[in-house]
């Protein structure tokens, strides 16, 4: 008993604020080295001095999504001077630019349908208009200030946001800003047929810095990409909680769904049947982001684990999309802009085994889909888009703990319009998810892959 009550008294009081235990179990901000990276990337066409270009796939950034690609660049902003992006809207399913705080909460967001066009241009992402528009550039105005941090109330910030203006931090720290495109038009390249966007600063004096003398004075690429992640032995000590309601700690054969609001409720799903899963009521469920979020969207994870069936299968109603790939002439309209299943490891490896994306998962005539998730072996026949059925793969890494069942399924969400009400957008408290997605919520369960199998080949239903 004492070896279990030592480490979870110390969660106990880092999760509510305890002293110097506090670090220990809240995931912690890392630089990752880039010159490699960065280098190469160059090399590719897919960096330049201002923007390094990090992949979604790998183990560089916290929780990617397979189905986008991300720009990220770190930058010194002097007192009263001014950065402007000079840029052309991609071919693709969306763009935007996040600010960030050093705690890789999110500050602010411009996303593709809130910029503007420059005089005689055409912003593609607007629904109905010309996706292959020639004319297309815009840009984007950047400035620090005092009146927002992680967790402002965004749609009272864009009430009084002059046109394309993001913000950023005020303090004197270095910016983080990250470009993001997903889902690029087949044919286009990751950045969309597009060049990266340019910057161009004025100084408070008037002085106007661009190019490359401009990426001399003010880029600081070296800790521009950082990970987010809890530390190894923090993260094994939730592990080994003992659990009430599970044999395979901390996933529950009947799937827990755990709205995302900031890093440190992000533990929660880590002490579901433990003695200590009342510590939810101790912990702030304000909506502040982290782990390099993204203001467009939000998510729900469930940790899961495949010693209760090889076979993980999703149900459910699909939000409909504008689906893009194909490079259709007008932007279509949908419920939402674009969701994602992906597959990760843990709070401390939080790389990514898999994602599919929202058009790479068939669904039935009545909109609903079937998701298959095993490792490669495991695969059962029928488990092919032919059946109507998306496969995913589970990865052979689990945890990276040492458990190479487990790991964690997102469950990602952009956008929602305006009229669509069932979105995880609509989740204000801990525990509405299933009441706030309705039949767009996933249905889960574990089978072997005879059982499966036994399902035959046909659409979902």
């Amino acid at each position: 008993m004492k070896k279990i009550l030592f480490p979870s008294l110390l969660l106990l009081l880092a999760l509510v604020g305890g002293g110097m235990y506090l670090a220990k179990f809240r995931p912690q901000v890392t630089a990752v080295p880039v010159a490699e990276l960065d280098a190469e990337a160059q090399k590719n066409g897919l960096a330049d001095c201002f923007w390094v270009g990090a992949s979604s796939g790998g183990t560089l950034l916290s929780y990617p999504d397979t189905g986008a690609n991300y720009w990220l660049t770190q930058f010194k902003l002097p007192q009263g001077a001014e950065l402007t992006l000079d840029g052309e809207f991609p071919h693709a399913r969306h763009l935007s630019f996040n600010s960030y705080d050093q705690q890789a909460r999110p500050v602010d967001r411009l996303n593709d349908v809130m910029i503007q066009p420059k005089p005689g241009g055409i912003n593609p992402f607007v629904p109905g208009a010309t996706r292959q528009a020639s004319q297309r550039a815009y840009q984007l105005r950047l400035i620090r200030a005092d009146q927002i941090e992680a967790g402002s109330n965004i749609a009272a910030v864009d009430a009084r946001r002059p046109a394309n203006t993001l913000y950023l931090p005020a303090d004197d720290k270095p910016q983080l800003l990250w470009m993001r495109i997903y889902v690029p038009d087949q044919g286009r390249g990751a950045k969309g047929g597009v060049a990266l966007p340019k910057p161009r600063m004025r100084l408070a004096d008037g002085k106007v810095l661009e190019g490359e003398a401009l990426c001399r004075e003010m880029v600081i690429k070296e800790g521009a990409v950082r990970r987010t992640a809890m530390e190894a032995d923090a993260n094994q000590t939730l592990l080994t909680l003992r659990s009430q309601t599970s044999a395979f700690h901390p996933a529950q054969k009947e799937l827990r769904w755990y709205a995302f609001f900031n890093p440190s409720y992000a533990v929660l799903p880590y002490l579901a049947g433990t003695r200590f899963e009342s510590i939810k009521d101790l912990i702030s469920a304000r909506r502040q982001g982290g782990f390099f979020s993204t203001l467009d969207n939000t998510y729900m994870a469930a940790m899961v684990d495949r010693r209760f069936g090889d076979v993980l299968v999703l149900q459910g109603r699909a939000p409909r999309v504008p689906a893009t790939q194909s490079g259709p002439d007008r932007m279509p309209t949908g419920d939402l802009r674009y969701w994602s299943f992906c597959k990760y490891r843990s709070l401390y490896d939080n790389a990514v085994d898999s994602c599919l994306f929202d058009e790479q998962v068939p669904v039935d005539a009545q909109g609903r889909y079937t998701l298959v998730i095993s490792t490669p072996q495991a695969r059962p026949r029928n488990a092919n888009k032919p059946c109507g059925v998306a496969w995913m793969d589970w990865g052979s890494q689990g945890d990276g703990l040492g458990n190479p069942a487990g790991g964690i399924l997102v469950y990602r969400q952009m956008l929602p319009a305006p009229d669509f009400k069932q979105s995880l957008f609509e989740v204000h408290q801990p525990g509405d998810e299933q009441a706030a997605l309705g039949p767009f919520f996933p249905a889960a369960r574990y089978l072997s892959v005879q059982e499966f199998e036994s399902t035959g080949c046909s659409t979902t239903g």
